[in-house]
């Protein structure tokens, strides 16, 4: 029958199966080997603890501080998922090893206290082979980084044995080259030697040695399992309660507080921000050791946390581990030239993305070389040079500084309500870097279609110049229709560039306005692209000027007024005349010389032709003038108070007299003649 069904198989048929059979073959192998990938994967980032405790201690004392320290190992680690934690006794043998979890922790603790026997004095702990079985332990994991030892001893070795020790610095350096941390916790009575010796092994694997002799020993075993300890409280205790507050922002997601008590008996009492007590094994993750007390608190309420401590004496420490998210980070330029606004911007991060921060404010405090200080608000609400409101980035302009220097900077975020803000600190740098210098601006006042020099500046550094070509030179109009201008450089000897720039601005129609100019440098300086500030520079354009014969026309008023007076000058100089002629008395003396007699200058410009009696002081009257009008010299008398009468040869004599021919003039008891020539030369 076999037989028979087997030659029922054609050819055919038997490759058919053949290649079925090999690809069920390939796709079992196929999810064989992804399994083995995706369970590598999931356990690479697993790590394991070993904690293995020394059973040869001295007395109870040491047993009760590695007590402390090994329920506060394994409460710590067995929170910890992706964690295997193996805890195991040892002495002159090895003990059985207790792979410890969350939910059996305690009861392993609790029943190994309660039977272990502490090994004979005499005997010495095989320190190489709990070390050894440790490393075998770790090395199951396929990634043994992060994993880590620690062990709990007194230390004592066997001095008999030399290569005890070399076979113990040989096991550390394969903890080094794989990367697992060597962790000693040194019991009280362990000796000089024996601590410098494992001292020398953990610092050769990264771990840490801590010496359980020292008064600090607690606080610093407490900040092992701490990424960023702050000591909050250092004190020794009195009667009196005390309080303490530790403030949780807003953006915390966990944190983590120690506390150290020397006397086990001191109370301590931890209320949250709803005035609620927190109690141990009840709320958050939370225990009380003998001389040591642990809150570890994921998703903290934010606010105001207080801390009552009471007891008598001894020596209380807390030290705090917040994990805040939130970061500060500078955003912008950190290096401005001197005399131009300084633009100050940072970042509020929340797990490396940009949040805005309610309910808090940011504050900028900048200290200069000089050790003055200035403190600002910044915002993020889009104004006053911030560019997007609500973006996470806050932005402040300070004012300019004016000499190079380096300034430090501390960027403060502060929430309204909690004291604990979080810092940022930088620096910034003032440097000497290219500026445009405005040296002249000129108004455009005049006719259209006519090219004007309006402004003149230079390229310097601080007050070097510092040559650019016009290719570096960038301009802007506003506006720009209407108006067309250029730039010209000042020529140098023997290169193409300059520092010195005009520009000419032109209108092609007839405005009357202002223009503004934006000007700056893109060039290269320190080997680096630049950009220096923007100037502005506003000219006012006035082009709707009159023009008369291509003149302005307050020029032609200017031109009138220069004719008016030339013209005045020159008809008033023809208008001139010679005075010349004497007054003699009887005895042919002469009283007055006309020709030296000084007039008033508007007077004689009014009237040249005539002479005021009382501008001759050899007269008794004042009321009239002499008037010479050419060959003839007329006297108008018109009297004023005060004046004596005048007789003109005995007659008197009121109005205008012909006195050319010399007739008498008599007034006062005196008489006088008018007379063309000098007497004597008559005789």
């Amino acid at each position: 029958m076999k037989q028979k069904i087997i030659s029922n198989f054609s050819p055919l048929s038997w490759i058919f199966f053949s290649i079925l059979f090999f690809i069920l073959f390939f796709i079992c192998n196929l999810i064989f080997e992804d399994s083995k990938i995706l369970s590598a994967d999931e356990t690479s980032d697993e790590k394991t603890i070993f904690l293995a405790f020394d059973m040869n201690y001295k007395n109870q004392e040491e047993l009760e501080t590695s007590k402390d320290i090994i329920n506060q190992i394994l409460k710590y680690y067995s929170k910890e998922s992706n964690t295997e934690l193996v805890f195991q006794p040892y002495g002159s043998k090895s003990y059985d090893p207790k792979v410890i979890n969350l939910e059996n922790h305690e009861s392993v603790v609790s029943e190994f206290f309660n039977t272990n026997i502490k090994e004979s004095d005499d005997l010495f702990s095989n320190h190489y082979l709990i070390i050894s079985e440790a490393f075998t332990k770790i090395a199951e994991n396929t990634d043994t980084t992060n994993s880590e030892l620690f062990i709990i001893s007194n230390l004592r070795i066997n001095k008999s044995e030399d290569s005890s020790q070399i076979k113990l610095r040989n096991l550390s350096d394969l903890y080094l080259s794989s990367g697992i941390k060597f962790n000693v916790m040194s019991l009280q009575s362990a000796t000089v030697d024996e601590r410098n010796l494992f001292i020398d092994l953990s610092e050769n694997t990264g771990g840490s040695y801590i010496d359980f002799g020292a008064s600090s020993a607690m606080v610093e075993f407490l900040k092992l399992f701490m990424d960023d300890p702050i000591s909050i409280l250092q004190t020794n205790l009195t009667p009196k309660p005390l309080s303490n507050f530790i403030n949780i922002p807003p953006t915390v997601n966990r944190i983590k507080v120690g506390f150290y008590r020397q006397d086990n008996a001191t109370q301590v009492s931890i209320i949250n921000p709803n005035g609620l007590e927190i109690k141990p094994k009840i709320d958050y993750d939370y225990w009380h050791l003998s001389n040591i007390l642990f809150l570890d608190i994921l998703e903290p309420e934010s606010g105001t946390w207080t801390v009552i401590t009471n007891g008598d004496t001894g020596r209380f420490e807390i030290i705090t581990d917040t994990h805040n998210p939130l970061s500060l980070s500078t955003q912008g330029q950190k290096v401005f030239s001197s005399d131009s606004p300084v633009i100050l911007e940072v970042g509020a991060f929340i797990e490396g993305k940009l949040s805005n921060i309610e309910n808090a404010e940011m504050q900028l405090r900048v200290r200069d070389n000089k050790g003055s200080e200035t403190i600002q608000i910044m915002n993020d609400l889009g104004q006053k040079k911030d560019k997007i409101a609500f973006d996470g980035i806050y932005t402040v302009e300070i004012p300019p500084y004016s000499e190079q220097s380096i300034l430090d900077v501390q960027y403060t975020l502060q929430w309204k309500d909690i004291s604990t803000p979080v810092v940022h600190n930088d620096q910034i740098k003032i440097e000497f870097f290219p500026e445009i210098q405005i040296t002249k601006i000129s108004d455009l006042r005049g006719k259209s279609e006519s090219e004007f020099n309006v402004i003149t500046f230079e390229t310097r550094v601080n007050s070097y110049p510092y040559l650019v070509s016009l290719d570096e030179i960038e301009s802007l109009i506003t506006p720009d229709d209407n108006f067309s201008y250029r730039i010209e450089k000042v020529n140098l000897k023997d290169t193409d560039k300059s520092y010195i720039f005009n520009l000419f601005l032109e209108s092609n129609e007839k405005i009357k306005g202002d223009v503004l100019f934006d000007l700056n440098l893109d060039t290269k300086y320190l080997e680096k692209d630049y950009k220096s500030t923007i100037k502005k520079v506003q000219v006012s354009v006035n082009t709707k000027y009159l023009y008369i014969v291509g003149i302005r026309y307050y020029y032609w008023i200017l031109i009138f007024v220069v004719i008016i007076i030339a013209l005045t000058l020159i008809i008033n100089n023809l208008r001139q005349t010679k005075i010349t002629g004497y007054l003699t008395d009887v005895q042919n003396n002469i009283i007055v010389d006309f020709s030296t007699i000084k007039r008033n200058p508007i007077s004689k410009f009014l009237y040249p032709k005539r002479l005021n009696f009382n501008s001759i002081n050899q007269l008794p009257y004042s009321g009239g003038y002499f008037e010479f009008d050419g060959d003839k010299v007329y006297m108008e008398i018109h009297p004023v108070e005060g004046d004596p009468s005048v007789r003109i040869n005995s007659v008197p004599a009121n109005g205008r007299s012909d006195i050319t021919n010399g007739p008498w003039i008599g007034s006062s008891g005196k008489q006088v003649r008018f007379k063309k020539n000098i007497p004597y030369i008559d005789m």
